[in-house]
């Protein structure tokens, strides 16, 4: 690491962005810089440094970048067209590392029918990646989907996350409602990692020579059989399970304005597609180390047997 300049760039402060704030700063090796369009009163407070951006502007954060004198700048904001006057501003401030907002899914697994935009980050990557090395951090679904509140209530985010906890498995009501692949099976493999773990892996392979183009991990791999299983072995109560077709998410897809059912059910046909089944555990293998907590584990820091 010597000779590099030791501060990473997090855009944007909400959701799995303080995950990786605080992971990056259990390290004590590197200086953080919070990239925000408003001020953050409470990260200043904790002594985090926030400089206001323009994100509509790459002068804005070229300037913000340079003057930081940033290492590795990482996006949790994943609006293709802010990505890109990201990666712009990186090459021209001499960033030497980026990671896109592309957590969760595998962009090697991702199908044809993903939007264009999602795409045009990586080949703007691959594009200048002489220039700017990069990696996307491929782990699975977050766990924390499934802790009370769901990603909403777990990151913080209340008014940017479209999960509250129901998705897949209502473990505070007892439900589910599973996707089932053509066969109408339940054998659809899933992996999951805590938001903890991923940040953790995250901060940790700040500290490797070279990055290939994508960087696998996974808490636990299950199928979705398995997963309402330890569902309802943690809360010792059969759910009320319900299953969707690929046919009918895509009828619903089409038919549905609402945006957090759409979310739903594209993440459904995202699961149905195989993105969410991490095939390879790199980094985990890389950092022994980290020794990331299991679906089960995770479930029981949460939730008690049901009494009723």
């Amino acid at each position: 690491m010597e000779g590099y300049r030791k501060k990473v760039a997090i855009c944007g402060s909400r959701g799995f962005g303080s995950y990786l704030a605080r992971a990056i700063l259990e390290t004590g090796e590197w200086e953080l810089v919070i990239l925000s369009r408003n001020s953050q009163p409470d990260l200043t407070a904790s002594g985090i440094k926030v400089k206001p951006v323009d994100y509509s502007s790459v002068d804005s954060l070229y300037h913000v970048i340079k003057r930081q004198q940033v290492d590795t700048v990482i996006s949790v904001i994943p609006d293709a067209e802010v990505q890109l006057n990201i990666i712009d501003a990186c090459l021209m401030a001499g960033v030497r590392r980026f990671v896109p907002a592309e957590f969760e899914t595998s962009p090697e697994q991702r199908p044809l029918y993903v939007s264009g935009d999602k795409m045009s980050v990586l080949a703007r990557l691959e594009q200048v990646s002489t220039q700017l090395e990069y990696t996307a951090f491929s782990c699975g679904l977050f766990m924390e989907t499934f802790a009370p509140g769901g990603w909403s209530e777990a990151s913080n985010s209340y008014n940017y996350s479209w999960n509250d906890g129901s998705f897949l498995l209502d473990l505070k009501h007892k439900k589910a409602l599973l996707p089932v692949d053509n066969a109408g099976s339940l054998e659809t493999v899933i992996c999951l990692t805590s938001a903890v773990d991923v940040a953790r892996f995250v901060a940790a392979a700040l500290f490797l020579r070279s990055w290939q183009p994508e960087m696998k991990m996974f808490g636990d791999r299950l199928r979705l059989r398995e997963l309402l299983e330890v569902a309802q072995y943690v809360r010792a109560r059969e759910f009320k399970v319900k299953v969707i077709s690929e046919d009918d998410i895509e009828f619903q897809i089409l038919r549905t304005p609402d945006w957090k059912t759409q979310r739903e059910l594209q993440t459904m046909r995202g699961i149905l597609g195989h993105e969410y089944n991490i095939d390879k555990r790199y980094l985990n293998a890389k950092f022994p180390d980290i020794q990331a907590i299991t679906f089960e584990d995770f479930l029981r820091q949460y939730w008690r047997a049901s009494t009723h």
